[in-house]
Formats: C-alpha cells, structure tokens, sequence
C-alpha cells in the first residue's frame, strides 16, 4: 500500500519542521500547548512559535551553526522547552544534561558531545550561601574557557525583570538581556533525515555513559506509533512529571501532544499529589515508572469517581511486577498500559494499544514499525515461549550510532552472527503464546554467573518479595 504525498512529506520533515508547523497551525492558535501546574503559567501554541523563535535568534547571535551542539543544563520548567526547541529551528544538535550528574560527569559530557554552547539557569552558577559564582561554574570557565554560557532564570523566576544571578561572570551571559536586544529567528534550518537533532547520553550503568545519536529519521516514525498505538489526540492532555533530560518526557508525553494540538501539563514528580493533579487538571494519561506506582499506592487514593478522565498510564523502564500492575489497577480503577524502550530507539519499542488487553506485568506488543526477536545469544536460535533469551530489534526508529564511538556501535549491532545489524539491548526478555513481551533483567547488570549457571537477580528479587515481611527487594 502506498503512502499518500502529504505522508511521504510529513515523512521527511525534521523534529523543528514538525513542531513549528504546529505552533503555526491556526487552527491551534491559542490552545495551550504548555501548562506549568504549579505557577499556572501557560503558553499557547502561538506563543511557543514566538517563544522559541526568541532563542533561535540568541543562538544564532553566538555564530552556532547547524551540526554544532548546544547543551542544556536546565530543570523541568517551562524554561527549557524554549531553548530545547530554538537549538533545533537553527540546525543545531540539542544536548539535554542530567542535571542530576556530579560536576565530573557534567564536564565528561560536554566533552564528549563536543559541546559549543551551554544553557543553564542560576541553581548551577550562582552559590547563594556563599554569594559567589559556583564551583561549576569555576570548574567550567577553567576546562572550556571559549565556550559560551547563557544563564537563564530558574523555573520559580521564570520572568523575573530582574538580571540572572551568576550572568556575567566568568565567560557567562544573561540570557534575558540578550533576549532584549536580538531579533527572533523565525525560520527553519532544513536538515537532512540523516542529520542529528540530538543527543542524548545514556545512564552509564555498565561504564561511562554513551552519546546517542538521535538522528531526524527517527523522530516520526516513533512519534506516529505512541499516537497510533495510544488513540491519542487534540482532546488529551498528558501530565508531565518525568524529567525533561530523557527522553521518556519527551517522547511519550511532549512530541506527541505538540503534534496532534494536545496540551502537555507540567507537574513535580511527587507522587502524594500526581492522582490528584492528575484529576485537577483533567489529565488524560502520563507516563511514569514502576517505583512511582509503588509510591502512589503508599499515599490516600482519591475516589475512582475523580479518576475517570484519566484514559491510562504509560508504564515502563523498570520491572513491573504483576501484583503491583493488578493492585494499581485495582484500587485506582487507572489503566496501566506497560511498554519498553530504550534511549537508542528514540523512546519506545512496544506497547499495550487501547484496543489490546492489558497482560499483567508485561511490557507489551511490538510496534508496527519494529521487529523484535528473542534469541539465544550462544546459538542465535530464536527462543521458544515462555522461554528466556536476549532481546534484539531493529525498525526506523532504531539509533545507527553511538556518537564518535565507532567499537560501541559495532558491539550494540552484533548480538550473534547469525543477527548482524540488529541492534543488542542488552534486555533479557520471553513471550507467551499471544506475541506478548515480558521483560526479566539487564543482562549487563543484572546477571552473574555462579559455578558455571547464570543467576538472574530480578528472578532472585520477585521470590523475596514474596515473603509477607518484604516490602521491597532489589
């Protein structure tokens, strides 16, 4: 079956080409694209046109060119969507830090992103019991003396008149300074579906963290199976509590939204009060992680009544068990549809579609556009179901590389001989009868080999549970 032109088209338009062609939609217009729940800030699909224009032209300012990458070391707000999304319109490649990093991980990521350009806000330039420029911003002006850095306001003083704490010293400017005397960019550097709109660096649990490259061809075809897969459209709205640096934020619940006219509702991830924001602002669904659930059945849960408009949660990147999937569910009358993932297949892999049954602790079906397999990794013969074997895929929205790593990349793409060229998660998974998926460890990680047997410590964990005096086992 053929595509029609206007899908071949939408095909080949990059992330910014997508995003921008929405916050110019009029039929959007002001719809809000962006509620911060906490300031109750909002920002409509005009002004995000407006808005990330701003900074497009501030970056432009620094000479920064397409290929060049910007870093952003910001916390979730409303503050770092403008930039995130400046850096694409001119080109460049957008560098989300985990804020969460000590100062020498920060500075072994700028490094290994090659790094031009760096965004952040004030918590991580200014001491404030000290009243002095911090010890990053020291370290920083030291290790990259000729690279810019912008300071923006912290999310609480998101427009503040009053100068940036920390701009000016030490090679750093004031982002709100500059935003007063530079015209906004209001055009879209074209690039090609081969050419990197991010990267995304991984956690670094088995060694130093790996710079995906997150290419343009990536973008859609993964973007288009959440909102297939989750009947989503301009009537959701998803609650955003993951942080912005991953790209589960990103991909399950800003992208989609952005592009079909939907409203993304930023909240903090505390879960005593994700139920109930959750029903305050009318949610539809969000994507949060096992611990979370875990967390909010701990707390006071509000009556199934209140709950009704929240169509379903998005489950996955930590093992889901079947009691806490059934309880959830139980208690909450919420939908829990589990799926998985990885940074380097832009988000997701699989899912649980709203027309498919919800199987208890499992991570879903594959999506139309990926093929995954379950082998034996010494063999290379697929496993049998309900039998355990590793986890391989490939699909449009499957990374090609790791960034300047080529002895990474080929590793990632060599699960067997028999299977080159699909791409080793590293995952330990099985599937029953129905082609439904069901995750059991990081093979990296979470498994050893005591007097010549492998030892699974999920498997390990899941029986201690058992036990009526076990909270919890890890």
């Amino acid at each position: 079956m053929k595509s029609s032109a206007k899908e071949e088209n939408i095909m080949q338009n990059t992330p910014a080409e997508m995003l921008v062609e929405s916050f110019k939609n009029p039929a959007f217009g002001d719809r809000a694209c962006l509620i911060d729940t906490e300031s109750l800030r909002r920002i409509s699909y005009s002004d995000m046109d407006r808005e990330t224009a701003l900074p497009a032209g501030v970056l432009k300012s620094f000479y920064i060119r397409p290929g060049d990458t910007v870093s952003l070391l910001l916390e979730n707000g409303l503050h770092f969507f403008m930039p995130w999304i400046g850096t694409m319109r001119i080109g460049a490649v957008a560098h989300p830090i985990n804020y969460l990093y000590t100062p020498d991980q920060i500075i072994y990521a700028l490094e290994l992103c090659e790094t031009k350009l760096l965004v952040t806000q004030e918590r991580y330039v200014w001491d404030d019991k000290k009243n002095e420029p911090s010890a990053l911003l020291r370290i920083l002006s030291e290790r990259f003396p000729k690279m810019p850095i912008l300071v923006m306001h912290d999310p609480d003083r998101f427009e503040s008149p009053k100068k940036e704490k920390g701009a000016g010293w030490l090679c750093s400017f004031s982002w709100s300074a500059l935003a007063k005397f530079v015209k906004p960019y209001d055009h879209i550097v074209h690039r090609y579906p081969e050419d990197i709109f991010q990267l995304i660096c991984t956690s670094g649990t088995t060694g130093k963290p790996k710079a995906v490259v997150q290419t343009n061809s990536m973008f859609w075809p993964d973007v288009e199976a959440i909102i297939k897969t989750y009947a989503l459209s301009e009537k959701d709205r998803a609650l955003l509590i993951n942080r912005l640096f991953h790209v589960n934020a990103q991909v399950t619940n800003f992208f989609p939204m952005a592009i079909v006219g939907g409203t993304t509702l930023l909240a903090p991830p505390d879960p005593e009060y994700f139920l109930e924001t959750a029903a305050k602002w009318g949610a539809t669904y969000s994507s949060v992680i096992p611990p979370t659930l875990k967390e909010v059945l701990k707390r006071e849960i509000p009556e199934k009544e209140k709950l009704k408009k929240i169509r379903f949660l998005i489950v996955g990147a930590d093992k889901l068990t079947r009691e806490l999937h059934r309880e959830f569910m139980n208690r909450t009358g919420v939908h829990v549809r589990p799926g998985w993932g990885m940074t380097e297949t832009l988000c997701w892999g699989s899912g649980t579609a709203t027309d498919e049954p919800i199987m208890y602790g499992s991570i879903g079906k594959p999506f139309d556009i990926t093929e995954m397999k379950i082998i034996n990794p010494e063999t290379g013969e697929e496993t049998k179901q309900n039998e355990t074997g590793l986890l391989i895929i490939r699909g449009p929205n499957v990374f090609k590389e790791y960034f300047k790593n080529p002895e990474a990349t080929k590793k990632a793409f060599s699960p067997h001989p028999k299977w080159e060229g699909w791409f080793d998660t590293g995952d330990l998974c099985y599937h029953d009868s129905r082609g439904t998926f069901y995750w059991v460890a990081r093979a990296s990680a979470d498994t050893w080999k005591v007097r010549g047997e492998f030892v699974m410590g999920p498997l390990i964990d899941d029986y201690a549970r058992q036990h009526p005096a076990v909270d919890d086992a890890m």
